[in-house]
């Protein structure tokens, strides 16, 4: 007596004839060892996902049979995350372990198994520069670069409430030596509206 057909189901958009589908949903239980009685647990780690199916992949004719064979594998070998719809619908699955047998049951196809086991799949953490790199012009390529430093030469500063040797110093690009060397003033009394020398 043949067993009865579950029914028709779709992998990845592909009608086959499933007999059997064993879905094993589980988890890890991570355990912690101590002095005493049995050990400890904090968590549970949920596994992928797997279903076992086997049925028949039966067409009305041999060259029909055999193009789905080759799909099947293709997807298998090529690593897709596909969708299976039988009693449930499993999302983002992989096929491995694909078997077919000839036997007098599937006169125009064969018996088959497979394996389906969930996965997640990651997503590239690269983040392109919202800029693009500056380039040296042509002419310069291979030479060392040097900074461009301000010229201070003849400049001057006309202090206002705030100003102090370090944010000036800071502002040009000097030191606060300098600015006080040029300038004479005491560092806490630098008078308003002094015109002070930078370079």
């Amino acid at each position: 007596m043949a067993k009865e057909l579950v029914g028709t189901s779709k992998l990845h958009g592909l009608l086959i004839h499933v007999e059997s589908e064993d879905a094993s949903i589980d988890v890890d239980i991570p355990t912690h060892k101590v002095e005493k009685g049995i050990n400890l647990s904090d968590h549970v780690e949920r596994k992928p996902i797997v279903v076992k199916i086997s049925g028949l992949l039966i067409r009305p004719t041999k060259d029909r049979v055999e193009t789905l064979v080759k799909k099947l594998q293709k997807i298998e070998t090529e690593g897709k995350a596909i969708t299976y719809e039988g009693r449930r619908i499993y999302k983002k699955m992989l096929v491995s372990g694909l078997s077919i047998k000839a036997t007098a049951k599937a006169v125009n196809g064969y018996q088959f198994s497979l394996m389906l086991t969930e996965v997640r799949i990651a997503q590239s953490s690269y983040v392109p520069p919202k800029t693009k790199a500056v380039t040296a012009p042509k002419a310069q390529a291979g030479r060392k670069q040097t900074a461009n430093k301000k010229d201070n030469k003849n400049v001057t500063h006309v202090v206002k409430k705030g100003d102090t040797y370090s944010s000036l110093a800071k502002k040009y690009g000097v030191t606060v030596a300098s600015l006080q060397k040029l300038n004479g003033y005491d560092s806490r009394k630098i008078p308003i509206g002094a015109k002070l020398k930078i370079g």
